[in-house]
């Protein structure tokens, strides 16, 4: 394992840098496991004891890795948002949980859509969790906290658009505006627009307590990987200190 330096960086020294890679440092990534894929490289080359200078991961290297982290964010919340849709009516309204369960018998258990709806956050969280074994280096550790900072900034814009979304909806929905969106979307079918108005009206209470939670998901989406991360690099420092003050001793 590779320790931690904070020796500054000899211009006069030789750091011998693989073919092709000071271009990836420049390059932006596609998806996240584009710029995950680029961390295990760096890890590479510092697990293996070569110092490469803060220097080498540029502005614009750091400012590719806080896109990505910020665009992942941004999906992760487009995505909740689309789950949630789809499955707070199926929580709110039992005839129409019956109805899908029919179909889907899983949809009975809230337990089940609950991690539905939040499974892409958990998804990406938990990949987060993991670049905690590579934040070993200057360069791991400037590229990982730079993508950690990215999702942090989308995930806090789109909590609170989300959080405003709910509310404002819960304000809006009324009986009267109920039946309007039910027979606009159901073409004046009044047996549908019932169906679609009742749905309604029962989802209704459940939209201020589920902004609520959609902050604290995304409060715990946010802090999870910094604790991981920043606690196992922690940990990884103070074992290297008592190895080398064990070894100082056996000299």
């Amino acid at each position: 394992m590779a320790k931690s330096s904070t020796r500054t960086f000899d211009a006069s020294e030789d750091v011998i840098i693989p073919v092709g890679l000071g271009d990836t440092t420049r390059r932006k990534f596609p998806t996240l496991l584009s710029a995950i894929s680029q961390i295990q490289q760096f890890f590479v080359i510092e697990k293996s004891g070569q110092e490469i200078p803060d220097e080498f991961l540029t502005i614009q290297g750091k400012l590719n890795f806080f896109n990505t982290g910020f665009g992942s964010g941004f999906v992760e919340g487009l995505t909740f948002v689309l789950l949630a849709s789809l499955t707070l009516p199926v929580l709110s309204d039992a005839k129409l949980t019956t109805t899908v369960a029919h179909y889907f018998p899983l949809a009975q258990s809230k337990i089940f859509l609950r991690t539905l709806s939040c499974f892409p956050i958990l998804l990406t969280a938990a990949l987060c969790c993991y670049l905690s074994r590579f934040r070993i280096g200057i360069l791991t550790r400037k590229s990982i906290d730079a993508f950690l900072l990215g999702r942090l900034a989308s995930l806090m814009v789109k909590g609170g658009l989300i959080f405003a979304g709910l509310t404002a909806l819960s304000g809006a929905i009324t009986r009267e505006s109920a039946w309007s969106v039910a027979k606009w979307v159901s073409f004046k079918h009044n047996s549908l627009a019932y169906e679609i108005y009742r749905i309604l009206l029962n989802t209704k209470p459940h939209l201020i307590d589920m902004a609520y939670e959609t902050v604290a998901i995304f409060t715990m989406a946010v802090a999870l990987p910094f604790i991981t991360i920043w606690g196992v690099s922690l940990i990884r420092r103070i074992k290297a200190k008592r190895d080398e003050a064990s070894w100082d001793r056996l000299r």
